[in-house]
């Protein structure tokens, strides 16, 4: 696996932020020497204590953002951010407990983090569109290994955006459609089965949360996560598979190959997970 040529374009201006980026870029090299407890360590060190909410703790979240947008979708370094903000999830500097209207003693991991996430998730930069992809496939992960919660809303909104019609408030003029089917797929690669799952049994569900589920112009079904609806995303993903060069929207040879992988894993999920 290649190397990686990570920078930073606004250095944050904290000492302890240049000293994140810098352990964060040499730990993700492919052939790094740094192991993943030395890292997470190091880093904790350089976090303020009691301080979940100051400028510190949120610009360590704008930089893994900023980082794993640089990393390419299907680079293993992708996985090795993943498994360093798992590791570093427990830290007392970045999650607190308390008590809510309805749970008491619950754990929140990485608030500044969320945040940032949610902003990103806005939409593409014009001028980097293929860094929204590599932030799909980042933030699918961290979902993955239950660092957030469990709701398939963000996973939706992805396959909505690609294959349903995007909100106009959504679509950034300039964006290539296929930047939208190649970020739909993220979610399928690395939060399929659990995605799956809840589709089988998405639980209860609450009035706030269909709302966000709502359809595009598209998909005439219920706002609902139904197997009737991925067999939708699958359809929209093996029409971009089999289409050609000349088509009007004209998808590049790489998204059509991620196209017909995302088709072909959502047919395996379902076959080997209906029974």
């Amino acid at each position: 696996m290649y190397s990686l040529d990570l920078k930073t374009e606004d250095p944050p201006g904290f000492p302890m932020s240049d000293k994140t980026f810098a352990l964060l870029r040499d730990f993700l090299q492919p052939d790094s020497t740094l192991t993943l407890e030395f890292t997470a360590r190091s880093i904790e060190d350089f976090l303020p204590a009691k301080a979940l909410l100051s400028e510190e703790i949120s610009d360590f979240g704008e930089s893994c953002i900023e980082v794993a947008e640089q990393i390419p979708y299907h680079h293993i370094s992708q996985l090795k951010l993943a498994g360093l903000l798992e590791y570093l999830a427990n830290s007392p500097k970045l999650g607190q407990q308390y008590d809510s209207k309805d749970i008491t003693n619950q754990y929140v991991r990485y608030q500044r983090l969320g945040e940032s996430l949610r902003e990103s998730l806005n939409g593409p930069d014009e001028e980097k569109p293929r860094n929204y992809v590599n932030f799909h496939a980042f933030a699918a992960n961290l979902f993955e290994r239950r660092i957030f919660s469990t709701s398939p809303t963000w996973a939706i909104w992805a396959q909505r955006n690609a294959h349903e019609g995007r909100n106009a408030s959504r679509g950034v003029e300039g964006v290539p459609d296929e930047i939208y089917v190649l970020s739909g797929a993220q979610w399928i690669f690395w939060y399929g089965q659990t995605f799956f799952k809840q589709v089988i049994f998405p639980g209860e569900v609450s009035d706030r949360e269909l709302g966000m589920w709502s359809p595009g112009p598209l998909y005439d079904g219920k706002a609902h996560l139904t197997l009737d609806r991925w067999h939708f995303w699958r359809d929209g993903y093996r029409a971009v598979a089999s289409s050609g060069k000349e088509e009007e929207k004209g998808y590049s040879q790489e998204c059509r190959s991620v196209a017909a992988k995302a088709t072909a894993l959502m047919d395996a999920l379902e076959k080997n997970m209906t029974f």
